[in-house]
């Protein structure tokens, strides 16, 4: 893997976005993978950018924020040497970016994407490329919330992109990619390279009465073990509803249970990262967890997101509870999110798990 002052291989490119994504069209269309974010700009956009700058195979991985920092002004810039340099740069940041842009005499202009769009990016498409063997994740040891780059393009796909290719040729080539890439095992083979349980850093967590999940690496994950062997133990009858993992469908079980329920489900926008019930049946109460690490803890305006959704499901407003959980009280996430807690929530820190933090008014009356 090349990230340092080594070269590495940069393949040809073709003339535009545009190309890419009329190229996407034909090798991923919606029709073959059930989804737009195969062939729609964003996917254009991540291509063009891993072809730029050569993140193909172990070479150069990219990061979303290394496409949504792209513009059309560092893009029209084609050396090798400008096409490492932006690679190097956004390595480093975007201040990086912004000096190499000084340094190459390039009006940088609007970036492609708000920095507030990687999410969305890596969650949609990228993941939509990597359940079609498009994209690789070649970093599967680093937590989902590491900013370190993991993102490549297979090497048989970005044979794909080259402009050399055309008419029956490339008609040839796509159909024989196609066959090992896009037939039932070929998808297989894409679904278990995302697979936490082959991932020696996963984290194992024994939900109450109902086994073991295997959540992907990182330090989310580890306080979702806790709230789930830990602090679930402080309800009388805690049931495991739903846990969230970044780029994962809802997991069957969790969906099958939601369905009994008569919940429905729509995790990309708006299901915390668990849900858990107290199934008892004086308190029958549902909990909206979040596990804080780098944001996303449970503000007012989150709460109020998360009410109108249990409103639609039938969900009482006076059993629903809101809990933001923490690595600790000294960590610095925390520090950062204590003042930002919603009215009527609370907060867990897995170092003290035998205490929950109360945010609430006091009525003196």
């Amino acid at each position: 893997m090349t990230q340092s002052t080594e070269d590495w291989p940069l393949p040809a490119l073709l003339e535009s976005r545009k190309a890419y994504q009329e190229r996407l069209n034909l090798i991923l269309p919606h029709g073959i993978t059930g989804v737009t974010a195969t062939a729609n700009p964003a996917a254009s956009a991540i291509v063009f950018v891993a072809m730029y700058v050569g993140a193909i195979g172990n070479n150069a991985p990219i990061r979303p924020s290394t496409v949504t920092w792209m513009s059309d002004a560092v893009a029209e810039r084609r050396t090798d040497t400008e096409r490492r340099g932006y690679y190097r740069a956004a390595m480093r940041g975007e201040k990086g970016v912004v000096s190499f842009c000084e340094g190459a005499e390039v009006e940088r202009g609007k970036i492609w994407y708000a920095n507030n769009s990687r999410e969305p990016v890596r969650d949609e498409s990228i993941d939509a490329l990597i359940d079609n063997g498009a994209v690789l994740n070649i970093r599967t040891d680093l937590s989902t919330n590491s900013p370190l780059a993991r993102y490549t393009l297979d090497d048989g796909f970005a044979a794909l992109l080259s402009p050399d290719l055309a008419g029956d040729e490339l008609h040839a080539a796509i159909t024989r990619w196609s066959t090992t890439h896009l037939s039932p095992t070929g998808r297989r083979r894409a679904q278990l390279r995302r697979d936490p349980s082959l991932n020696s850093e996963s984290v194992p967590v024994n939900l109450p009465g109902a086994g073991v999940r295997t959540l992907h690496p990182g330090a989310s994950s580890w306080i979702l073990k806790g709230v789930a062997e830990e602090f679930s133990t402080r309800l009388r009858e805690p049931n495991v509803l739903f846990i969230s993992q970044p780029g994962e469908k809802v997991n069957l079980l969790d969906g099958r249970a939601l369905e009994a329920m008569g919940i429905s489900v729509d995790q990309a926008n708006l299901l915390p990262d668990c849900l858990m019930a107290d199934l008892d049946d004086e308190r029958d109460e549902v909990w909206f967890i979040e596990a804080v690490f780098s944001g996303g803890e449970i503000t007012n305006e989150r709460k109020q997101s998360l009410l109108a959704w249990a409103d639609l499901q039938g969900l009482s407003a006076e059993k629903c509870r809101f809990l933001s959980a923490f690595e600790s009280r000294t960590h610095a996430e925390a520090r950062r999110a204590l003042p930002t807690l919603a009215d009527g929530s609370f907060a867990w820190f897995s170092d003290e798990p035998e205490y929950l933090l109360t945010w609430d008014s006091v009525g003196f009356d």
